[in-house]
This record gives C-alpha cells, sequence and structure tokens, in this order.
C-alpha cells in the first residue's frame, strides 16, 4: 500500500526533476493542475518514469480506489489509505480557493459533499486528509515547490464550519419574504422577481490560508532552491506508517525530518507533536 512518505521518497529519487515537464495544451490555468495531478498520482505510484500509458494506468488503478474531479472532491482516494486534496497555486502567498467544500480534518463517508462513487468504492467510513499544494508560478510551468499538510493540523473539525452554514440557511429560512429551498450549499432563494422566473443559489466560498503562511515559523523557504518540498505529518500518524516507509526517508541523505509542535486547530493553546519533512534541490 503506498502512503505520502512512499511519495516523498519517490520525489526526492528523480535525479533530474522534470516538473517543468508540466504542460498541456493552450488552456494554462486548468492544464497546470492537471499536469499537478499526474506528477501527485506518479509520485503515490513510482511510475515518474513509466512511459507506457496503460502500465502507468494499471499501476493508478492498483493504488487508487477513487479519482475526482474539480467539482467532485476529494482528488484522491488511496486504497486503504488517506485521501488527497490537490491545489495549484500562483503565488504562495494566495488563499486556497475551496469553493463550497469547507476545510476538512478528516473525510467521512456520510459527508452530503461527496458523491455516490466516492462513497462506493470501497469499504470505508474515515479517511485521513492531505491537503496537497503545488506552487507553479505565474507565467512559468515549473512546479517550485510542494506542500503536504494533514487535515487534522491545519482545519478544525467539521461541526466547526457546519455551524456556520447551519445559522446562514436558518436565517434566510426563517425570513418569510423568502421563498426558501434546502440545499447541500447555504441554501437557494425562488421566484426573487415579479415574474417569477428567477432563482438564486447561495453557495459558500470558503478560502483557506496556504501552509506557508500558516506554518511559517517552522520552516526557511530558499529562494535560491530549484524545488522544495514541505510535509507536516503529526508523529501519531508518522509512526502509523509501515517501518519499511519510514526506515527509506530516515535513511536518506536528501531528507531532513524535524520534530515541531504545531497549534491544535480546535483548540490552539493545545500543541500536536508533529514531523517536518523537508526535501530541496
Amino acid at each position: 500500500m503506498s502512503n505520502l512518505l512512499e511519495a516523498i521518497f519517490n520525489i526526492s529519487k528523480i535525479e533530474n526533476l522534470t516538473v517543468n515537464e508540466i504542460k498541456f495544451g493552450n488552456n494554462r490555468a486548468n492544464n497546470m493542475g492537471e499536469g499537478l495531478e499526474t506528477f501527485i498520482k506518479d509520485s503515490f505510484t513510482n511510475t515518474f518514469l513509466e512511459t507506457d500509458k496503460i502500465k502507468r494506468i494499471e499501476k493508478y488503478s492498483e493504488v487508487f480506489s477513487y479519482e475526482g474531479s474539480k467539482n467532485s472532491p476529494p482528488n484522491l482516494m488511496i486504497k486503504n489509505g488517506d485521501a488527497i486534496e490537490i491545489k495549484k497555486v500562483e503565488s504562495l502567498t494566495s488563499e486556497l480557493q475551496l469553493n463550497s467544500s469547507f476545510p476538512k480534518s478528516k473525510l467521512f463517508s456520510k459527508s452530503p459533499l461527496i458523491n455516490k462513487h466516492c462513497r462506493e468504492c470501497e469499504n470505508w467510513s474515515e479517511k485521513d486528509f492531505i491537503y496537497t499544494i503545488g506552487h507553479i508560478p505565474s507565467n512559468s510551468n515549473k512546479l517550485s515547490s510542494l506542500w503536504f499538510v494533514y487535515g487534522s493540523i491545519y482545519a478544525a473539525d467539521e461541526e466547526v464550519y457546519l455551524k456556520i452554514k447551519d445559522e446562514l440557511t436558518k436565517n434566510l429560512e426563517d425570513n418569510k419574504e423568502f421563498n426558501f429551498s434546502t440545499t447541500n450549499e447555504i441554501g437557494r432563494l425562488n421566484f426573487v422577481d415579479p415574474l417569477k422566473i428567477t432563482n438564486l443559489r447561495i453557495r459558500g466560498m470558503w478560502l483557506l490560508q496556504p501552509p506557508s503562511k500558516v506554518f511559517k515559523e517552522f520552516y526557511e523557504y530558499d529562494q535560491n532552491a530549484s524545488f522544495q518540498c514541505f510535509a507536516f505529518i503529526p508523529s501519531e500518524k508518522y509512526y502509523s506508517f509501515p517501518l519499511e516507509s519510514r526506515k527509506k526517508i530516515e535513511n536518506s541523505n536528501k531528507i531532513l525530518i524535524q520534530n515541531i509542535k504545531v497549534q491544535n486547530p480546535n483548540n490552539p493553546v493545545n500543541l500536536i507533536d508533529t514531523k517536518l519533512i523537508t526535501f530541496k534541490i
């Protein structure tokens, strides 16, 4: 079974990091994101050098149980493993646009925001959630940095976000001037014009501060590096990985592992033991 440590180790083995080859068609905004997703899939399946498309797809099928889209999060789920959400940013300081999907500490199969295929792709009820952020500067096709952050040290419990949504929905629902319909979003107002031909969908636009800001006290960004990778993994999660995977990165002279303590998203005065893993070229 693949995991994040295997992915980091596979990335560190690339002699000539070919992430600058991420380029598809003419639609840069969307296709650079597709290129990043391919890079992430290759990192977890160790298929960077695989040129046979059929073999690569077969390997993806062996490792992943689900692959979503921009409108069907998460982007990937590892069989019997973690869920992965991939975001592309053009600036290190750009907020992550989560749209109607609030920040996730974990992913639950009962969530109304995932589709049937995700819910039924394997027998699961809860998955740890990895935010994966690729920094591809504007006017460039080069992956400059890559960030992996577990949701449990990045986002509060889902009740925090659902409470806000529910309160907004209730306020609209209680207003007798509106013809209100309940949806998986905040809500829908029907017949808002005299002809009763216009409806209004009310969607959340969740924005999340990037890890480069949230964890800025713990790392030093190297402006001279051609590529750098940072992973923030709760220590409890780190030690749940197979010993073989841990030994790979612990014995690598390319990878640095540090012990840090980060604030608990639900109670900031409570600190969580965390591993910061860094790889630079």
